[in-house]
């Protein structure tokens, strides 16, 4: 068991670019990681165990996990809040978010959500493993994104 916690962890380590809004760990590393993981020997259960904490721990952002994780010791935060130039309807699939800061951002995702306001508040996040979120403050639902300007 100790080496499969040591293989998810080195893993996730090399993982810097997830993003996923359901991720399946067999999903995200290679045939050649996999197999050198150990984890094929894990049944469907344990993998929903594990991708669950997959999900967990990459919502949170870098001073979440920094002060309740002992195996991190040094992060650094990024938050960023401004709000989205004009009329928001929300977003369904690739939808860009033009900030008042004149940064744009992008969904990574194909998820939807209805919302209908003018410029409405913002948040962006960095997790631990350096995937962005925005959070619309006024319902607090959030999306993965990725800064395009």
């Amino acid at each position: 068991m100790f080496r499969h916690c040591i293989a998810l962890l080195l893993a996730l380590a090399m993982l810097p670019a997830f993003s996923a809004d359901d991720p399946d760990i067999r999903e995200l590393m290679t045939a050649e990681e996999f197999a050198a993981s150990g984890l094929s020997s894990l049944s469907n259960e344990e993998f929903d165990v594990v991708n669950r904490w997959l999900m967990r721990y990459s919502s949170q952002t870098v001073v979440e996990v920094s002060s309740a994780s002992p195996a991190v010791k040094e992060t650094d935060s990024y938050t960023i809040r401004s709000r989205i130039d004009g009329e928001f309807t929300g977003w369904n699939g690739p939808t860009r978010f033009p900030l008042k800061n004149g940064q744009v951002w992008e969904t990574k995702s194909t998820r939807r959500y209805s919302y209908s306001g003018t410029n409405p508040e913002v948040e962006i996040t960095r997790n631990w493993i350096g995937s962005y979120r925005l959070r619309l403050l006024d319902t607090d639902k959030s999306i993965n994104v990725k800064r395009i300007r």
